[in-house]
């Protein structure tokens, strides 16, 4: 399954993100370079569950239901800070560019409240102009790429002229490690208008612009706008859009109080709502202050902490992943034992009833025979195309799921 990778320069919170959303004890600090190497870790998308569209209380298997919210476990990375010259070695440079080759969906995080300088020290808020930090790492993992394809531009230019090879698909499997795929590079090709008949004849800055468009394709972006409990944050939040970048505000420290406290019992918080409710007996009076305070700073005014959001539009928006229901009995929606929905499995939009049957298990898929639309009982054909919260029963000569 693809990864999410959280992304940007030291000090803005990404350790504080990536611990927020996987209760990770990860090392956290006022320093540059506190990530050293890429944590990863598991956390939850949230779904809304069939159950309560059906009227049947579940019993979950491969994750959790709590009050019709399904939370589905999957993996996320924590990558090392990035600074100015990463790509020719800077900082912590080709070890964090060579780590998000992992990711296939950057989260860029930001502080939103102006307050990181360039090179990841605290400033005064509203001094730093948090734009400067997405350009730092659209620009970084840009000019690694194309670095990459310059290096050996004469071999491939010269070959894809003598028609000894395809230059396209050269420049695919030069970038293969990546995760670059053939379409890809044809619709970057596209856009760019270089003429391939002569690529022996394109400049350095070519191959950059070229190399833009694959990383737009190749690895697309949402902006965590962190910090907003920070007074100011929000005009930098409105220019962050206004420059057209995908913009979620968030408060990473907000969200990692708010599940620890959820985790200790005491309050009452499922990701990604947009308020908690507080056992006060068992709160002591700065507890109820710390937890008033984010009420007041981050869940009122920007109806919630944002780091959810963050990571259910990462996966199911950049990266195209559906939620799908399958069942065994598609009359009592339940596998052999009697489990009520007992699994949730995230395929990749315009999958197919047989793939997920080959990502549920190999022998069900070897022995395929057809799958049914649980909810209609009417069999579906090899050409369905599953949809988001689809209930199917798969049907096969070795088992059934």
């Amino acid at each position: 399954m693809e990864l999410a990778g959280i992304v940007g320069k030291p000090n803005v919170g990404k350790s504080t993100l990536f611990s927020a959303l996987t209760l990770v004890n990860v090392e956290i600090a006022s320093y540059p370079f506190t990530t050293r190497k890429p944590n990863v870790g598991v956390t939850y998308l949230r779904v809304d569950c069939v159950c309560r569209e059906l009227g049947l209380r579940d019993n979950p298997r491969n994750s959790l239901c709590v009050d019709g919210v399904r939370l589905v476990p999957i993996q996320v990375i924590d990558c090392p800070g990035i600074v100015p010259g990463a790509h020719m070695g800077r900082g912590l440079g080709l070890q964090f560019l060579d780590d998000i080759r992992q990711a296939s969906c950057l989260i860029v995080v930001v502080d939103a409240s102006g307050s990181t300088a360039d090179d990841g020290t605290l400033s005064e808020p509203g001094s730093h102009d948090p734009r400067r930090d997405v350009e730092l790492v659209e620009n970084e993992v840009t000019m690694w790429m194309a670095g990459l394809l310059w290096s050996e531009w004469p071999r491939i230019s010269r070959a894809a002229e003598a028609r000894q090879a395809s230059l396209r698909s050269e420049i695919a499997r030069k970038l293969s490690g990546l995760g670059v795929g053939l379409e890809d590079v044809d619709e970057a090709l596209n856009r760019v208008r270089l003429d391939e008949r002569r690529p022996t004849s394109w400049r350095r800055e070519d191959v950059e612009g070229l190399a833009g468009e694959l990383r737009r394709l190749n690895k697309p972006m949402i902006v965590a706008a962190n910090k907003i409990d920070i007074e100011g944050s929000d005009r930098y939040v409105r220019s962050l859009r206004d420059a057209g970048y995908d913009v979620i505000p968030c408060s990473a420290e907000a969200e990692r109080v708010l599940r620890l406290a959820a985790e200790k019992g005491l309050i009452r918080y499922v990701p990604g709502d947009p308020d908690f409710t507080a056992y006060e007996e068992k709160l002591s009076q700065a507890q109820k202050n710390a937890l008033e305070k984010i009420r007041e700073r981050v869940l009122r005014p920007w109806k919630g902490t944002g780091v959810q959001q963050i990571i259910d539009k990462a996966y199911m928006e950049k990266l195209g992943y559906v939620p799908v229901f399958p069942v065994e009995d598609p009359h009592r929606y339940s596998d052999r034992s009697g489990n009520i929905l007992p699994d949730v499995y995230l395929v990749k939009k315009g999958s197919t009833p047989r793939q997920l049957a080959e990502k549920i298990h190999t022998e069900l898929a070897e022995g395929y025979l057809y799958a049914v639309d649980a909810r209609t009982g009417m069999r579906l054909g090899e050409d369905y195309r599953l949809k988001s919260h689809d209930i199917i029963s798969i049907v096969s000569a070795k088992r059934r799921a």
